[in-house]
């Protein structure tokens, strides 16, 4: 036992120290792919609500000649977009409508620019170009800077306008600042590798922006982390395993002020392609080591109690596993009577286990009530498809039948109806079931029933006749108890026959059943239908036999001749014998 645990301690220090490096390395590369991506998602609106109102008008849904109209759908797409700060058409002539959001009220305005005299728009007024980012500029009447997404509107004559989406440095940076990746980190956007585009300082008033710098440069930013993140003096390398699109190092500051730095690249936002990033204490991660050695430590003191919980937390554990296995090994043998349900579990596996075993019992138990259990217990325990099989077979079949049952259901509720037949039907199966005979169906108050498949069974025309004598002893018991209770008494009908039928799985597809055809069922029912005329008054039951079956009867058996006779349907006259 020393041994092993020492073999495990052993790979759990080394698989614990790879893991955490790991798992450092890609909650790092998460964190910044999850910064990444909600920036893009934060940039992305601006190219949407551009091509959506470029889409607008050149699908001619709005006239942008018409102030009233464009001014309607400009400030509709400004406030569907809080990061936007404004959006504008520019036409031909270089006229402009701008929506802007007034940073006070946070309300969109609508204002009217000529921008014929400058050079600078009429430049970006390139009709071959698709949606492009521009590169950042300051605007001294708003003492801001801004990136913009311009998105030509190209129709049928040629060049339309140009849609412009508006984001500002300044809400790019609070963006940043509200959603912090990690507690401790601090994040950015670089324009580039050498400007900043967003950054906590840029969400105020930041000084030294002009339209020749619209951006701080990295080197000498007020962040002296950030200042320092391309410095080759004092940079080292991080350590941790990060994927492709992730990068990282350590850089130091001063006294051994050591700083982890993650960075990715995001193209397709300018000229220069973003860099989105974070930086946070390397204590962070010296913490991590930390809680993995007291981990360890833990994790020796928890492995011997989990010794001494082991051994009673599995034999908890076995005792519903054993239990399912013998329930199992019932349903197999297709005892399904005698399986009882399964208890829950404070185990959630084996609790949903047992409860998805119950309601698998529960159907069977449905199930068995309308298939023959006989019969697929036979043909389960053969493990051969082909004795499912249609063929030829000789075979002893048997029908039931209640002499006058409208007569004795008449009066009677649908429940009463059914309660009625039910017993009936419990009566009969149960004598036959006693000779091992197979119930094929039920037929309104008529019962079939076969002996001789799907195993072959000896002396089934004697087991048959049986079965008939004990419906008419149990019926002759039920009727005395009816006659108790004022009832009048149940009269039936038996026929028997013995011949040659196709038994198998006859049906549709998706919808069979197990069951006789032929000749000889045929007989076996007019044989029952017969006992109309040749019923006796005084009794209770009429069986019927044909001369094959009485044929096959032992000397034991007497049976009363009850003549030669053309069953309807057929041609030829079958000898038929009374059974008493």
């Amino acid at each position: 036992m020393l041994v092993s645990v020492g073999v495990v301690l052993g790979v759990g220090v080394w698989l614990a120290q790879k893991n955490t490096f790991e798992l450092l390395g890609r909650n790092a590369h998460q964190g910044i792919g999850f910064a990444a991506t909600r920036v893009e998602r934060h940039l992305k609106p601006a190219e949407h609500q551009a091509a959506f109102i470029a889409q607008r008008i050149v699908d001619g849904n709005v006239d942008p000649d018409d102030r009233a109209e464009l001014g309607a759908l400009l400030t509709g797409a400004l406030a569907a977009a809080p990061q936007i700060q404004a959006v504008m058409f520019i036409g031909p002539d270089l006229q402009t409508l701008l929506a802007g959001r007034d940073l006070a009220s946070g309300r969109a305005g609508l204002v009217d620019i000529d921008y014929s005299s400058d050079p600078d728009i009429r430049r970006r007024m390139q009709p071959s170009k698709g949606p492009y980012w521009n590169e950042p500029i300051w605007r001294d009447d708003m003492q801001e800077s801004y990136i913009s997404l311009a998105h030509p509107v190209v129709g049928p004559t040629g060049l339309a306008g140009v849609v412009v989406s508006v984001v500002s440095v300044s809400d790019l940076s609070a963006f940043l600042n509200r959603n912090v990746i990690a507690e401790g980190a601090s994040q950015f956007i670089l324009y580039g590798r050498d400007r900043v585009l967003a950054h906590p300082l840029l969400a105020e008033a930041f000084p030294g922006r002009s339209s020749a710098n619209p951006l701080p440069p990295v080197e000498g930013f007020a962040d002296p982390v950030l200042a320092s993140i391309w410095n080759t003096r004092d940079r080292f390398e991080l350590g941790l395993p990060l994927e492709e699109q992730t990068q990282g190092h350590v850089v130091r500051l001063g006294q051994g002020d050591d700083y982890i730095i993650i960075y990715r690249e995001l193209a397709g936002f300018g000229p220069q392609p973003l860099i989105v990033g974070a930086y946070f204490p390397a204590v962070e991660v010296g913490t991590e080591i930390r809680r993995m050695v007291i981990s360890l430590v833990a994790g020796i003191v928890a492995l011997l109690l989990a010794l001494v919980a082991a051994i009673f937390l599995g034999r908890r554990i076995a005792k519903p596993v054993v239990r399912f296995s013998e329930a199992a090994g019932r349903i197999r043998d297709l005892d399904v009577g005698k399986v009882q349900d399964l208890p829950g579990s404070i185990f959630r596996e084996l609790n949903d286990q047992a409860q998805a075993f119950n309601a698998m019992l529960a159907g069977l138990r449905w199930f068995e009530l309308y298939v023959p259990k006989k019969i697929v217990d036979r043909l389960v325990h053969r493990g051969e498809a082909v004795e499912a099989l249609s063929a030829s077979r000789k075979l002893t079949v048997m029908f039931t039948d209640i002499a006058g049952f409208s007569t004795i259901s008449e009066g009677m509720s649908a429940p009463q109806v059914a309660e009625f037949v039910n017993a009936h039907f419990r009566l009969v199966a149960g004598c036959i079931e006693a000779e091992d005979g197979t119930v094929d169906k039920f037929i309104g108050d008529s019962v079939m029933a076969f002996w001789g498949a799907p195993d072959p069974v000896e002396q089934s025309e004697e087991r048959a006749c049986r079965a008939a004598l004990a419906i008419a002893e149990a019926v002759e018991q039920d009727n005395a108890e009816r006659q108790q209770k004022g009832l009048p008494p149940v009269r039936m009908r038996i026929g028997i026959h013995t011949g040659v039928a196709t038994v198998g799985n006859i049906g549709a597809p998706g919808r069979i059943n197990y069951t006789i055809i032929g000749d000889a069922v045929n007989i076996g029912q007019r044989l029952e239908q017969l006992g109309k005329e040749l019923g006796v008054a005084d009794r209770d039951v009429t069986a019927l036999i044909s001369g094959d079956t009485a044929a096959a009867l032992g000397d034991d058996w007497r049976p009363e001749p009850a003549g030669t006779h053309t069953l309807k349907g057929r041609r030829g006259e079958v000898d038929v014998f009374r059974l008493v």
